[in-house]
């Protein structure tokens, strides 16, 4: 499903006017995180043809991410942003024609997610159950080195950019003034073949200004390319421990 990507960024930035507004009510939440994912991306089909390379990468890296959102009300507005880069390399066995070949795979990627909706939050306040929509973009630029035994190194590069509606819950429970637990999760659909979004956090507050979240967040995104007739699905999968700091006012 291919949509109108500026008519629908511009009409979720107009949800926003309402409540930007009114700044003097409105709560804001600042929180930039650290993800230590491990990061697995899944390549099927591709240039040699039925050519299946499956974890070409599978490693951990530091993952950088921020969360913007401002809330009044019962409605709210959230803006998050991640960004990775990562690269490693890997050695496969591929049924080509016979005999089967070794083929040395480099895999390097770089993925942008950026996340623009909203909440509708029945209790009035940060905690209970909020009720999230919106729009996730990703743009991941993908670069594949192939060498087939002793022979030349072939470069692929591709550069996939999509937008999904998304739609999901989380879920903030109070212990008291200080500790709090998290749950949120989310499916989106569109462009892509799917992606699932799931996140378990506790925080702990010091102030009514600051406060640290430790977590972990599972994403997985698929979806496919077509080459020059050929359908490519690539799997994303992201997963791993993550450490927010978290600024109110």
């Amino acid at each position: 499903m291919k949509m109108g990507k500026m008519t629908t960024w511009t009409a979720l930035l107009l949800m926003l006017v309402p409540l930007l507004s009114a700044a003097d009510e409105t709560k804001w939440l600042v929180a930039p995180y650290v993800w230590l994912s491990d990061i697995t991306l899944d390549q099927s089909s591709g240039p040699g043809g039925s050519v299946s390379a499956s974890d070409l990468l599978d490693k951990a890296d530091a993952v950088g991410m921020i969360r913007v959102e401002a809330a009044r009300n019962r409605w709210g507005f959230t803006l998050d942003y991640i960004f990775l880069n990562v690269s490693a390399s890997t050695a496969l066995t591929v049924p080509l024609p016979p005999p089967p070949t070794n083929l040395s795979v480099t895999a390097e990627l770089d993925t942008t997610i950026v996340e623009l909706g909203g909440f509708f939050r029945p209790s009035r306040s940060d905690s209970g159950v909020d009720f999230l929509f919106g729009i996730r973009n990703v743009n991941v630029d993908k670069t594949l080195l192939l060498t087939p035994g002793l022979g030349p190194t072939q470069r692929f590069d591709s550069d996939s950019s999509f937008s999904d509606v998304f739609a999901g819950v989380r879920y903030l429970q109070r212990f008291n003034e200080d500790w709090d637990l998290n749950l949120r999760g989310d499916y989106s659909f569109g462009d892509s073949e799917g992606t699932l979004n799931l996140l378990a956090s506790v925080g702990y507050r010091f102030n009514k200004t600051f406060a640290l979240n430790l977590g972990y967040r599972h994403m997985a995104i698929e979806f496919e390319d077509d080459d020059s007739g050929v359908a490519e699905t690539t799997e994303i999968e992201m997963s791993g421990p993550l450490l927010g700091f978290l600024f109110r006012f």
